[in-house]
């Protein structure tokens, strides 16, 4: 797929990582969500594959077979002997990226290039049971082996230049999730009514790639974000979403006027 790019594939069990060297300036790493696991494919394309290609970014995909959440010694120690033999170190700019399941693994695995810029759509920060308890969703997830290092990102979120938070803050699980980490580096960028789904309604709105652009190059703000979202009302799963989130709260009487406001967009 490279061409004749240098670069490499590693296999381990269910677990793969792939690179592609394109320029120096930029490495991309990002990890696969919890759709991609299971694929049946041998043709199967890492998470923002693509994206980086168009932008001739270098880029590193972690696969996975497995929805447990990244939880496996040989991936960890093989992430492990990239960073101890300075793989990252050769890039002037590092970014981690991914949504829900793979959000989880850009903000766990950030220190492996400290100072890297990361972008977690709908990331989950642990689903160790002691840790949050209240975590109801994920239950082959929770069956991996949380005890391995790199198994709550509130403890590694520290290492990144930038985090990235996009999250539906109507959202009451995922919102618990992102406010679990603390530290200057973070930027929340609530997506109200977006639903656990964040980067697929922003890719609807074809605003995907700005904001996986800005976020990349450190430049995304709130602001910006704002901007980004503002056609949301058109999406039908912000629909879906804002009213179930009414009847959820109480003030089911507004509903007739979120679907009069939709449906007056179209």
């Amino acid at each position: 797929p490279a061409g004749g790019r240098d670069g490499f594939y590693h296999k381990m069990g269910e677990y793969a990582v792939a690179f592609v060297e394109r320029r120096r300036t930029q490495l991309v790493v990002s990890f696969d969500n919890l759709a991609d696991a299971g694929h049946p494919g041998y043709d199967k394309e890492a998470w923002a594959a693509s994206f980086c290609a168009y932008n001739n970014w270098s880029h590193m995909g972690v696969f996975t077979q497995s929805p447990r959440w990244f939880r496996d010694e040989r991936l960890i120690a093989f992430l492990d002997r990239m960073k101890s033999n300075g793989f990252f170190k050769q890039f002037e700019h590092v970014t981690f990226c991914g949504t829900s399941m793979g959000g989880f693994a850009a903000l766990a695995f950030c220190g492996m290039a400290p100072g890297c810029n990361v972008i977690a759509f709908s990331p989950q920060t642990t689903l160790r049971e002691d840790l949050v308890p209240w975590e109801n969703r994920f239950k082959k997830g929770k069956l991996g082996d949380w005890s391995l290092r790199y198994s709550d990102a509130a403890r590694t979120v520290r290492w990144a230049n930038k985090a990235y938070l996009i999250y539906d803050n109507f959202h009451i699980n995922d919102t618990k999730q992102v406010t679990r980490l603390t530290g200057n580096n973070l930027v929340y960028l609530r997506a109200p009514g977006l639903g656990h789904r964040t980067a697929l309604a922003l890719s609807k709105m074809d605003q995907l790639k700005p904001v996986m652009g800005e976020g990349i190059f450190g430049t995304l703000t709130r602001r910006s974000f704002a901007n980004h979202i503002r056609a949301r009302g058109k999406l039908w799963m912000y629909r879906v979403n804002m009213l179930r989130y009414m009847e959820e709260r109480g003030v089911g009487h507004r509903q007739d006027r979120l679907i009069a406001a939709h449906e007056a967009r179209q």
